[in-house]
């Protein structure tokens, strides 16, 4: 009693140093990926967000899945504007950021940040603080990215300090997961790379995956994976995704909906012991220059 007594107390701490940052610290970066698509990665990030916002925290959810961006229809909202209308300098970051349901808000993408790679250091000057802006919005902000090994998702990933590995228990899914930890595992931090099973049938079989996964991770690559947990596969998740409402406000008693929150709360104990700069960081990193 006495030890679950501490770790709750530690949760809650953890909790509090999310919602009151220091003076200049940044808000928390979560990149959730994948090493291919139909893995159920934008779903996680979706009611990840709204689990973690229930518990009082301001998340902003970043469709950063260019080309097939669908966060606006897993939450059932149309945004009018994306990012490529403030790198155009249309429109102001705030002017961009949409309400979700749950208490959530997020960006849309669209090509924004494919255009923001390729911009000149004055046209990125001319920008760069709107975009720290976002750093007033939210205490976490999660990056939906997009699937595989491709340049810009690479680079996303290795600028985050945390990034969660969405794979599913099928052989390709895990084959495809395998090569994306691969190709990332020497560049991100200690304990800062997670992995997340979905669409498990057994809690048997969910774990066997992670435990499996992990330690052919840690023998190959050097690497020590957290194991974040699990999502069963559950008929409310595509239920929610057929009415556009996400399956954490449809059906708050599913057994999904168990697991996600099992999930936010491991999230909310796990805060990365590196200094995280936030979104000033991430961009810094991510463009490869001094903000």
């Amino acid at each position: 009693m006495k030890d679950q007594a501490s770790a709750l107390r530690q949760i809650v701490d953890n909790l509090k140093k999310q919602r009151m940052r220091e003076p200049g610290e940044g808000a928390r970066i979560i990149c959730v990926t994948s090493g291919k698509g139909g893995v159920g990665k934008t779903s996680i990030s979706v009611n990840l967000g709204i689990s973690l916002a229930k518990k009082g925290l301001r998340v902003l959810l970043f469709d950063a899945d260019f080309g097939l961006s669908n966060i606006d229809v897993m939450l059932g909202v149309s945004p009018q504007y994306d990012l490529s209308y403030v790198l155009r300098g249309q429109k102001k970051i705030g002017e961009i950021i949409a309400e979700g349901p749950g208490g959530i808000s997020f960006v849309s993408g669209g090509s924004g940040m494919n255009v923001l790679l390729k911009m000149s250091e004055i046209q990125l000057a001319a920008i760069i603080d709107n975009l720290v802006l976002l750093e007033d919005a939210a205490d976490i902000i999660i990056f939906d990215t997009g699937a595989g090994v491709n340049p810009l998702i690479m680079r996303m990933i290795r600028s985050s300090q945390e990034t969660i590995v969405v794979t599913t228990p099928e052989p390709t899914a895990i084959m495809d997961a395998y090569a994306l930890v691969k190709s990332i595992a020497a560049d991100v931090p200690d304990g800062a790379l997670r992995l997340l099973v979905n669409r498990a049938e057994s809690s048997a079989e969910a774990e066997s995956t992670l435990q499996k996964f992990v330690a052919v991770v840690k023998l190959y690559q050097k690497t020590d994976m957290d194991l974040l947990g699990y999502v069963l596969d559950d008929p409310s998740v595509s239920r929610g995704v057929r009415i556009q409402q996400p399956f954490v406000l449809s059906y708050p008693r599913s057994a999904a909906t168990r697991n996600i929150e099992t999930i936010a709360w491991k999230l909310l104990d796990r805060r990365p012991e590196t200094a995280n700069a936030g979104i000033r960081g991430f961009l810094s990193r991510m463009l490869g220059r001094g903000l």
